[in-house]
């Protein structure tokens, strides 16, 4: 995607041909915003931007702006358009997006400052941009813990916990996944870091790399 100041374009690679093609172009004007939302989003670097994939579209998000939109760009028509997020104070430490079922769209996100409050909404229809939202549940985290959404895959959230007090030289990042049909916590490794030191998670390994998905 190429965001400019004054409109929006995507393009596809052809592996065949190895050459890129535009695929779709809206203008900002276009995307029905707010006045606000019309002057800040074209000014906002695309880094600060979160990309999901979910059910046929990409998304982007604007929490970090707190912004309750949504860019999304639907890769079977190669339009682009604008959603809302479920109402709530969602984080601006980021919200993730996963394929709920049915053809629906499921967002997980921390409610305000506590990242021991995740709250999950599901979109009420289905195989479109998402124009009403139900809230499903709220769910308790263990408060001792500071926990950090990092990506989603299909129906899975990929979420980070670290000691919310810990002696630095005995920091530990624990990775969890949660399945958004039965919302249940699974632990998936741990790691002791080290001062300057880091660890990312990574899925979807591209076929010819892994035989089955794997985080």
């Amino acid at each position: 995607m190429a965001h400019c100041k004054t409109k929006l374009s995507a393009f596809v690679f052809s592996s065949s041909t190895g050459i890129w093609q535009a695929a779709a172009s809206k203008s900002w004007n276009d995307l029905a915003l707010d006045i606000d939302d019309l002057v800040i989003m074209p000014q906002l670097h695309p880094s600060f931007l979160r990309r999901h994939y979910a059910c046929g579209c990409f998304y982007w998000d604007w929490v970090i702006i707190r912004s309750e939109k949504l860019l999304v760009l639907d890769i079977r028509r190669m339009e682009f358009s604008i959603a809302n997020l479920p109402p709530g104070d969602w984080s601006k430490k980021g919200v993730g997006i996963v394929e709920a079922g049915e053809g629906r769209l499921g967002i997980f996100g921390f409610d305000g400052d506590f990242t021991s409050h995740l709250s999950y909404a599901i979109a009420r229809n289905k195989g479109e941009s998402p124009i009403q939202w139900q809230m499903e549940k709220t769910i308790s985290l263990d408060s001792r813990y500071k926990h950090f959404i990092d990506a989603a895959t299909e129906r899975r959230l990929l979420l980070t916990r670290k000691p919310a007090l810990s002696v630095h030289s005995l920091l530990v990042d624990e990775y969890f996944s949660m399945d958004a049909k039965t919302l249940q916590l699974q632990r998936v490794c741990a790691k002791q870091l080290l001062p300057m030191y880091g660890t990312h998670i990574y899925t979807n390994f591209p076929p010819s790399l892994l035989s089955s998905r794997a985080i």
